[in-house]
């Protein structure tokens, strides 16, 4: 198979085009302010001027041509041209290059050396002028890039802005290809600047191949190198202080190379890149540190809590069970009835407790599944009171539901679970007798659950913590209360999965309201 070389044939020729117009734009640049010079020397002349203000206009014309034209090799052509010029047409005989008087040589020299003198000065002030705006301009570039590098938010943001800085800065499609958490590569990310056909080039195997073994040997391989100089890119590391983090790659579709002051921005564009993803890195490890700390914390809150407040209600048990066991004989049915009515209570209460660990360990761990069914309100309420009543018949529970059906898409079994802990919760917190509300409503696209009773209510600081895990309040009268802290917490947790919203506040009877709302269909 013949190899495909038209477009870099076609490349070298747009490139020595480029170089003979920029020639030929120098040297007309030349000969017209050199003709403006020796026009306006004409006119000076024929007023009869000193020879002296005519060799100004020459050494004028050569300082703009130096400012007009590229680089010294014009400026010093133009002294020449200049010198011969006035020579040429102000010196005796006129129109030839002969020069009788003895002074002349020495005037044509002093003009010449003032002549190179001035270009070349003009020439280095102009190229200092060049690099002065070429540095300006490469600090504000990193300037912009170092700025989005600190806004980034991960590491394939940290990929996004390298490339797209690098396609501003160098004009050339881009590929970066960073390391995972098992330091492999993964895919590269490609921008591409006007219209280049550079997907094709990075996905070539070469290229792939170039790429690969610039991040194995953390060294600069492609276009210009010494390794692999038939690619179409530009391979350079992206160095961290122990490894090497990834790969940039630029492309070289008209195989030119890039120049030094391209691969200096392209060497700290690289260097901004692998602080942003260093820095990245440490954010994630103190991250999941700080997550191990707390979810330690809460482990042994949570063990501590546990140990706490169950051994009471064990202790209970143990003791009204082994009442009955020694003094069977001697116990009445009524003090029996009494004591197995408190093992029954306690052990409730330690199901309950049961049930809200488990599922704040299945919300911890994400696995707090919703399986969501059309259920009907009025029978999610009844079966939650229902199952209240069978641990507690000391308060009067009161009911508010509106005539019509409601029906919800919700997860029946864990809406239960909520409201079982908001009237459980009430009940811990109001005296024996005492009426707790459960009123549902149906307002716009929402049902409201309010659970509802008429005790001492909610104090400030309770109210901006209510819902916090392993938060529970006591007071006077709720000393042999116990509870461990999570059912307001998952109750939160459950609300927000259903994408539903809790809060609690102070009713108008002085007690505390506890509302949530779940998003319903329109009928």
């Amino acid at each position: 198979m013949i190899p495909d070389n038209s477009k870099e044939d076609i490349s070298g020729n747009n490139n020595h085009k480029f170089i003979k117009n920029k020639i030929l734009k120098n040297l007309i640049t030349i000969i017209f302010i050199m003709s403006m010079a020796t026009l306006i020397g004409l006119f000076f002349k024929a007023f009869e001027l000193n020879e002296s203000s005519i060799i100004l206009v020459f050494i004028l014309g050569v300082l703009f041509s130096a400012i007009k034209t590229d680089g010294y090799i014009y400026g010093i052509s133009t002294s020449i041209v200049g010198v011969l010029s006035f020579n040429f047409f102000f010196t005796e005989p006129y129109y030839t290059f002969i020069a009788y008087r003895a002074d002349y040589p020495i005037t044509f020299f002093i003009m010449l050396i003032s002549a190179l003198i001035t270009s070349t000065l003009t020439s280095k002030i102009k190229r200092e002028i060049k690099l002065s705006n070429m540095r300006e301009q490469r600090i504000r570039l990193l300037y912009e890039n170092n700025k989005n590098l600190l806004k980034a938010k991960n590491k394939d943001e940290i990929v996004e802005i390298c490339n797209s800085s690098l396609v501003d800065i160098l004009n050339r499609s881009v590929a970066t290809a960073i390391v995972d958490n098992d330091e492999n590569l993964k895919k590269i990310v490609v921008e591409i600047f006007d219209n280049e056909d550079a997907n094709g080039i990075f996905q070539s195997p070469l290229e792939k191949c170039a790429l690969k073994e610039c991040f194995n040997l953390g060294e600069e391989i492609g276009c210009g190198t010494d390794l692999y100089q038939n690619a179409k890119t530009f391979n350079f590391p992206i160095k961290g202080h122990k490894n090497t983090l990834g790969v940039i790659g630029i492309s070289c579709i008209d195989s030119v190379g890039l120049t030094e002051n391209e691969k200096i921005l392209l060497k700290s564009v690289s260097n901004q890149v692998a602080l942003a993803i260093e820095r990245e890195d440490l954010f994630e490890k103190t991250k999941k540190a700080n997550l191990d700390a707390e979810t330690e914390r809460l482990r042994s809150n949570l063990l501590r809590s546990i140990s706490h407040d169950l051994r009471t209600p064990l202790t209970s048990i143990i003791g009204s069970s082994s009442t009955i066991l020694e003094n069977y004989k001697y116990v009445d049915e009524d003090i029996k009835k009494e004591l197995l009515k408190n093992i029954y209570e306690d052990a409730s209460w330690l199901a309950r407790s049961v049930e809200n660990i488990i599922s704040i360990t299945k919300v911890d761990e994400g696995r707090l599944e919703i399986k969501k069914n059309l259920e009907v309100v009025e029978e999610i309420v009844e079966e939650s009171i229902f199952i209240v009543k069978k641990f507690s018949d000391k308060h009067n529970i009161i009911v508010d539901i509106p005539d019509n059906v409601i029906i919800i898409n919700v997860d029946g079994l864990l809406i239960e679970q909520v409201i079982i802990n908001l009237i459980d919760n009430a009940m811990r917190y109001t005296p024996d007798n005492s009426e707790i509300k459960v009123k549902v409503m149906k307002i716009e696209n929402y049902v409201y659950f309010e659970v509802e009773d008429n005790g001492e209510g909610l104090k400030g600081d309770d109210i901006d913590h209510i819902f916090d895990r392993f938060y529970s309040k006591t007071n006077r009268k709720s000393l042999e209360k116990r509870g461990i802290g999570l059912g307001l917490s998952i109750c939160k947790s459950i609300i927000e999965a259903h994408d539903g919203e809790i809060e609690a506040f102070n009713n108008k009877l002085g007690g505390a309201t506890f509302r949530f709302k779940i998003p319903c269909e329109e009928e």
